[in-house]
């Protein structure tokens, strides 16, 4: 099983595109295996132990994160996630962290799990634009990112981890009236379809 999760709008946005998209994954099956899709929660608490008790609960071979990254053109791969929490805005509780670790006594950083090069390979012959990027930021997509390699790690799981940030949609930047980079959600959508695609065969290729 592949677990696929967005998140709820923060932010004072009305909407956040990856929840969207993973609703739209939900139930699918990719190379014989099912997609199960979850939505966190905005929280400086709650997003790692919702991300925690979804490993437990499933124990999926695999995990892909998906998030909204205001200001990037391009889908990015994030390949580190940093033992940090800064926020430049407060959470859905009102919480706005300052230079707190993710973990206490954790490793400084984790490195995602899932083939993003091949990954990446394949969104650019699909013409989806993207790239990979070496920060996550120190929000909660680093944050959710670096609570479930932890947990990975600490569980000695089987399971692959990485996160996806995408750009916010058209409808967002024409709401906020901000001159701000946008991508349709439909691509999106077809991002995680590759991505999936290509973790199904990276899951066969070597399995566990």
């Amino acid at each position: 099983m592949i677990l696929v999760t967005g998140f709820e709008p923060f932010g004072g946005h009305p909407s956040n595109p990856s929840e969207e998209i993973a609703h739209a994954v939900d139930g699918r099956v990719v190379g014989g295996l099912p997609v199960r899709a979850a939505i966190l929660p905005v929280h400086h608490v709650e997003a790692g132990l919702a991300a925690r008790r979804l490993l437990h609960e499933h124990d999926p071979l695999a995990v892909l994160h998906v998030g909204l990254a205001a200001g990037r053109a391009r889908i990015a791969l994030e390949r580190v996630a940093v033992n940090v929490m800064d926020y430049e805005v407060a959470d859905n509780a009102g919480y706005q962290a300052s230079g707190e670790p993710c973990v206490a006594g954790g490793p400084a950083a984790y490195l995602a799990t899932l083939p993003l090069p091949v990954i990446l390979d394949a969104l650019a012959r699909d013409g989806i634009p993207a790239y990979l990027s070496n920060t996550a930021g120190t929000y909660l997509c680093n944050q959710t990112l670096y609570a479930t390699l932890h947990t990975v790690s600490v569980a000695s799981s089987r399971a692959l981890v990485g996160f996806m940030h995408l750009p916010l949609s058209p409808t967002m930047v024409a709401a906020s009236g901000l001159d701000q980079p946008s991508m349709d959600p439909a691509i999106g959508v077809r991002a995680v379809e590759v991505a999936l695609r290509v973790i199904s065969e990276h899951l066969s290729a070597h399995p566990s």
